[in-house]
């Protein structure tokens, strides 16, 4: 049981600026721990008419949705109408004999493989039928074998979603919609980034359908919307179980493995890293004027959901007010909670600022690469390249924060500080 409290007004106050100096219009975060819960609002929800964020305003999430998709899909799990271990062919059977035999469940660790759709994006709109979208991209050649490495990519999740509406025997909408209801969710919907908008544009108090998206046979790489309210429940029946049973909960949160060993750092939909003794969960998305982001520590039983209506092209600024939210709210849920550590390998240290930093369009030094990260590379445009951390600046601190180490890999934490906002590598 969680009882509503206000969040504290100088942290209200501290956010509200933060927010106005990266140039958020609107803003709402979501924050949830044992036994308490808030939520704050902050600045236009819809510019033209200058309406306020109110705990009703839409926001829509784009691939932070991609675990409600994993989610539908875990819950066919659950219910013996889907083997996670078998051929995404043996389910969809108008895929390409390359695409045919990855595992389902490699598609939401994102180790299938598969190339990025978007990559090969024509001037013309995605197919919103599924025909169309296999003529247009079943020629594409994955980048790797399942499990060689992980690359994040869109056309794990569109399948997925069209795994979902299959079995499910109803569009994707309609069989998402009603999971999403069950877990007791009136603030959550199935809709686009347009039909957010003009929602919020219209009467606050009359809310339809997103009838285009009900449409769709291409979806499920990031459809929901979230209002304040909705975000708010959400994130208790993420971190109570309230959504699959514990062992489809489980593996939601638990990293796939590479034929390495090594962890792949994604589960279902979310990005994993360790934090102290326990796991952090997180998954952002940006799109077509809206960005999002969820943090987790379920080990603590905290976490936040934070949205606005702004899409700079990357999450930097609302990574920041989110975990700065979250650590003000819950104390040692993130990774702001780590002490500067003795750094006993600066050369080391060295070597990774150079490579997360590097200038803009900078190729990465493959031979510094794990095996994993080579194969990404050498498939080149088709994926997303290895990442780039490079802001247009360089960082006032690269500081070392964790190490732990394990048989087959070890996990480093460096903070990287700026004059307006942390980051963690």
């Amino acid at each position: 049981m969680r009882n509503p409290v206000e969040l504290n007004s100088e942290l209200g106050d501290t956010l509200s600026r933060a927010a106005r100096g990266f140039g958020v219009p609107g803003l709402a975060i979501a924050l949830a721990a044992p036994g308490r819960k808030a939520l704050w609002t902050d600045g236009l929800i819809d510019l033209a008419t200058a309406r306020p964020v109110r705990r009703s305003s839409w926001f829509s999430v784009a691939s932070l949705g991609k675990h409600v998709t994993a989610a539908a899909v875990l819950h066919l799990a659950q219910r013996g109408e889907l083997d996670l271990s078998a051929p995404v062919g043996h389910y969809l059977n108008d895929l390409p004999a390359a695409w045919a035999g990855r595992s389902v469940l490699s598609l939401l660790h994102h180790t299938s493989g598969l190339p990025e759709y978007l990559a090969h994006q024509p001037a013309d709109p995605v197919p919103d039928d599924r025909r169309s979208f296999m003529a247009r991209y079943g020629q594409l050649v994955p980048a790797f074998d399942e499990g060689d490495a992980w690359i994040y990519t869109n056309t794990n999740y569109i399948l997925a979603g069209m795994l979902v509406a299959q079995l499910q025997g109803q569009p994707y909408t309609q069989a998402v919609q009603s999971m999403l209801d069950r877990a007791g969710c009136p603030g959550a919907m199935v809709g686009s980034p347009a039909w957010a908008r003009s929602t919020n544009a219209g009467d606050p108090h009359s809310v339809a359908r997103d009838e285009a998206s009900a449409r769709r046979e291409v979806i499920g790489d990031g459809d929901a919307c979230f209002t304040p309210d909705g975000a708010l429940r959400w994130l208790e029946v993420l971190l109570d179980d309230q959504l699959l049973d514990a062992e489809h909960s489980r593996i939601l949160f638990s990293p796939g493995l590479l034929t390495s060993g090594r962890p792949s750092a994604y589960g279902c939909g979310w990005f994993l890293e360790p934090l102290g003794e326990g796991t952090l969960a997180h998954h952002a998305g940006h799109f077509d004027g809206w960005t999002a982001i969820a943090i987790l520590n379920r080990s603590r039983g905290s976490g936040v959901m934070a949205m606005c209506n702004l899409a700079p092209g990357h999450t930097r600024a609302i990574r920041h007010l989110a975990q700065r939210a979250l650590e003000h709210f819950a104390p040692g849920s993130t990774a702001l909670s780590l002490p500067v550590l003795d750094d006993d390998e600066p050369q080391l240290s060295a070597r990774l600022r150079a490579q997360l930093l590097r200038a803009s369009g900078a190729a990465a030094d493959n031979a510094a690469l794990a095996e994993e990260l080579q194969r990404v590379a050498a498939h080149g445009s088709a994926v997303r390249t290895v990442p780039n951390l490079h802001a247009g600046m360089p960082p006032d601190r690269f500081d070392l924060v964790y190490r732990q180490a394990h048989g087959t890999h070890r996990w480093l934490r460096y903070r990287i500080g700026y004059a307006d906002r942390t980051e963690h590598a």
